[in-house]
């Protein structure tokens, strides 16, 4: 079932927690500390595969989480990393943090991965700390907790070429005497419920992909019929051919009726060039094409912005085939002008902050004692097991190496008084 807008939550693995032993063997009564680190969380990957062209296995898969690291163990023995979670995506899709409304990647490369949320980082075990001063330590790191983001997905289908008109005018019956596709054509208005791809290889062309939209009526960028739902995917089209009805009682009213509607969604679509055709002229005789191509030449004659080079309506018919050819060479030669898009979005890898060893601490006297922010400080606290007295002396000490207490005590603490580390404390002693 095609789907092209999901919203899921994703959570990389917690790293896992080093681990705090003595070796105790026969004969060897003082063995030492021999806590192992634990294990990294892992991290979630998003990967475009070119096999996928919908993201409905989201829309009920919408909870998903990286494996955690596992905790370390005695003997010095390493926890096992958490595996990381592969998401497969369409080619197109782009992805968005729901909390801010930006967009973080924008996937249009069959293979790519990038890294939407790291995994918490292994706690060291307390035979990490063992050193000539400190002989016996007695206390281990927590491992951190990965990232957790709530995401908006959206598919935004890739193709070269848009057919964009109004229902029931004959763009799916063109794509498919163009291409190989088979989209539903019936004698009733929305037979087109969703966007359909087409390869183009015939006609002694270079290949091109064509996308046949559902058909837009006034009022489909505020949601009317089905236009609001899927033109976002004439976002990443190179060219877009405007097919009229040459049935239609009013080629210039229904022309601008469309352009309307794209203008109110997106007016940067209308940079793109056009190309202006007129379907279903088996149903006409001569004297009607002659007088429907002369007021399609009007139109381009009065949009040349538009109408960047070809300056000439095309008449066809899909269903005898007169004109599709012309017509097909002639987006193949608009494609050869107009260059393929390279995303601006820079594909980011998010990871928990990096600790800047140059960073100066912010300290402030508050009602209930002292507040110290320090991203240095504070990738320390996030690995303390506060309930340990043993590594919560080790934070003490990081602080006095910091210069953090010393600046405490001249701004007035006494003993006793409480130091706010985010949501943990630790006393102040002087």
């Amino acid at each position: 079932m095609f789907c092209d807008k999901a919203e899921i939550s994703i959570k990389a693995g917690n790293g896992g927690n080093g681990h705090l032993s003595f070796l105790h063997e026969k004969y060897r009564e003082f063995g030492g500390p021999d806590g192992g680190n634990g294990g990294d969380g892992g991290d979630v990957i998003f990967r475009v595969n070119s096999s996928w062209n919908t993201l409905y296995h989201y829309k009920t898969n919408r909870n998903l989480s990286a494996e955690n690291g596992v905790e370390g163990v005695g003997r010095e023995k390493h926890g096992r990393n958490g595996k990381d979670l592969i998401i497969d995506v369409p080619v197109g899709t782009s992805i968005y943090d729901v909390e801010t409304g930006n967009i973080i990647a924008d996937l249009e490369q069959d293979g790519s991965e990038v890294v939407i949320a790291k995994g918490g980082l292994g706690g060291f075990g307390n035979a990490h700390f063992a050193s000539s001063t400190r002989q016996t330590p007695r206390f281990a790191e927590l491992g951190t907790k990965g990232e957790e983001k709530s995401l908006r997905l959206e598919l935004k289908l890739i193709a070269d070429v848009a057919l964009v008109g109004l229902p029931n005018i004959g763009k799916s019956t063109l794509l498919s005497v163009i291409s190989a596709a088979k989209p539903k054509i019936a004698d009733y208005q929305f037979t087109t419920i969703v966007p359909n791809l087409g390869v183009v290889e015939r006609f002694g062309v270079d290949g091109f992909v064509a996308l046949d939209l559902p058909g837009l009526i006034e009022g489909a960028a505020e949601g009317k019929g089905l236009g609001d739902e899927f033109l976002r995917h004439i976002e990443r089209t190179r060219v877009v051919v405007h097919i009229i009805d040459g049935m239609g009682e009013n080629i210039t009213e229904d022309y601008a009726k469309i352009n309307k509607e794209i203008l109110a969604y997106n007016k940067d679509i209308l940079k793109k060039p056009q190309i202006l055709a007129v379907s279903r002229i088996d149903l006409l005789n001569e004297k009607e094409i002659a007088e429907k191509y002369a007021e399609t030449k009007l139109i381009i004659d009065a949009n040349p912005k538009i109408f960047k080079s070809v300056k000439e309506p095309f008449m066809f018919s899909a269903v005898t085939h007169k004109g599709v050819n012309e017509l097909v060479w002639a987006i193949s030669k608009e494609l050869k002008s107009v260059p393929k898009a390279v995303s601006k979005i820079e594909q980011k890898v998010y990871t928990i902050a990096d600790v800047d060893d140059k960073s100066v601490p912010k300290i402030e006297k508050i009602e209930k004692g002292y507040s110290v922010i320090s991203d240095r400080l504070n990738g320390f606290v996030i690995k303390t097991d506060f309930s340990n007295p043993y590594a919560v002396e080790r934070i003490y000490d990081i602080m006095t190496k910091m210069g953090i207490i010393k600046k405490i005590g001249k701004m007035g603490a006494i003993f006793g008084d409480k130091i706010y580390l985010g949501e943990k404390t630790v006393d102040y002693r002087g």
